[in-house]
């Protein structure tokens, strides 16, 4: 990268969400962070901006933060009026000039999307790549006796098979005593591994491939998903 400062934009429909992402990362030197909320598919564009405008001056006089008043002064809390695959919505990123996205929204990215960032939409995949795409990989790596872990890696428009990875890691999970939980704390790992992989892009670390050899998982039955709650519970500590 040149001197010019990475500008990153975290995606997300939930300010709270999102601050959580922000403050994990704020202070990394050569970064410019972002926050770009897009409306809820289920809630209308009025119902949700006011929602996030609440949320955002409630976190800040609850942490007595005025990170918040900041971010609207310097014009980086930005609302899309329209969904973030909405041609207005395209046409305000390009505009933006953001050269990184990190996803926090549950939705699945078009081509017009993804190529409004420089460098593409960043993704913390709860499974190692390119083995676990797909569904339910947490569990489907337990149930085949695989390790489980975080591959952060560049979206494309399919189911995980962005060609890029960043890095791919293992995480412990025996703390965890049932799927719920395991899954909400790999989840909660999303701000973390994404500013180690903010950190290896400023250095321009090599990219691994996601050569798609692994094989597309779906949804687990109730069957299986017991079974995974007794090995679980097994190596709970």
């Amino acid at each position: 990268m040149s001197n010019r400062k990475m500008r990153v934009a975290i995606l997300a429909h939930s300010f709270s969400a999102a601050y959580r992402i922000f403050r994990e990362i704020q202070d990394l030197e050569n970064i410019d962070v972002s926050i770009v909320l897009s409306p809820s598919p289920s809630r209308s564009w009025v119902s949700s901006v006011s929602a996030n405008v609440s949320r955002a001056f409630l976190d800040s006089l609850r942490n007595f933060s005025v990170d918040t008043l900041r971010l609207l002064a310097k014009g980086k809390l930005i609302f899309l009026t329209k969904q973030l695959d909405h041609e207005s919505s395209t046409s305000k990123l390009n505009q933006l000039d953001f050269d990184i996205g990190l996803h926090k929204t549950g939705v699945i990215y078009r081509s017009q999307t993804i190529a409004a960032f420089r460098l593409g939409i960043l993704n913390p995949h709860i499974g190692i790549l390119p083995e676990y795409r797909g569904r339910s990989v947490m569990e489907w790596s337990l149930l085949q006796g695989d390790p489980v872990g975080i591959t952060v890696f560049f979206i494309d428009e399919g189911i995980d098979t962005g060609p890029c990875i960043l890095f791919a890691e293992e995480v412990d999970i025996t703390n965890c005593g049932s799927v719920t939980e395991a899954k909400s704390y790999l989840f909660n790992l999303d701000a973390l591994f994404f500013r180690k992989a903010l950190v290896l892009l400023s250095r321009n670390d090599p990219l691994l491939s996601n050569d798609g050899t692994g094989r597309r998982y779906y949804v687990m039955s109730k069957l299986f998903v017991g079974a995974v709650e007794k090995l679980l519970k097994t190596h709970h500590r």
